[in-house]
């Protein structure tokens, strides 16, 4: 997958031209009715396969999340947090 085809686009993120998830204006994942959130990738452990992100919601906060679900997990990534694992990559680089 190249850095090109993957972009968050507004509040849809999209990766490879597919959409992911499109937040509603409250914030909910439109699919499963949950929350879904941006997060700002701070470290990797490749041996655990988390990452300490720093989440983008009303309250700027860190946490631990399950990256084993996305590749190529770096820092500077956004990712697409649901439920403490990334389900989607929108590196903007």
């Amino acid at each position: 997958m190249s850095d090109e085809t993957k972009k968050p686009i507004d509040r849809t993120f999209v990766v490879e031209g597919a959409v992911y998830c499109t937040p509603s204006e409250d914030g909910h994942c439109v699919t499963c009715s949950d929350e879904a959130l941006q997060a700002r990738v701070l470290r990797v452990d490749e041996e655990t396969g988390l990452a300490l992100v720093e989440v983008m919601a009303e309250e700027v906060r860190t946490e631990e999340v399950d990256i084993t679900l996305v590749e190529n997990v770096v820092p500077g990534d956004l990712l697409l947090v649901h439920g403490g694992v990334a389900i989607g990559n929108g590196s903007t680089d």
